[in-house]
């Protein structure tokens, strides 16, 4: 068991420290666009790792189909920050228990 809450611990690192190189791609594209604010969504962020989601949208019901267009249209290091933060947290929370 502490071998998988090791590994839960090391995803949740990983989470983080994809979100923070996001963060970083996106103040220097807002640095080279002259100071003009970009905060690319994870859809965008999909799209440039060849999965798009939006054929996947299209062909969800309207429910799915929108909740899931809502998250995508969040910015992307906000969600992996998020998930990558729960992961680690509630896997040193188990460790500790």
């Amino acid at each position: 068991m502490r071998i998988v809450l090791i590994v839960l611990q090391w995803i949740g690192i990983a989470f983080i420290a994809h979100a923070l190189m996001l963060i970083g791609a996106d103040e220097i594209t807002t640095l080279e666009r002259g100071r003009i604010l970009t905060v690319r969504s994870a859809q965008q962020i999909l799209a440039l790792y060849g999965a798009d989601p939006m054929p996947w949208l299209s062909g969800a019901g309207p429910t799915v189909g929108g909740l899931s267009a809502i998250v995508l249209a969040w910015p992307a290091w906000a969600i992996l920050a998020g998930m990558g933060g729960i992961i680690w947290i509630i896997s040193r929370r188990l460790e500790s228990a």
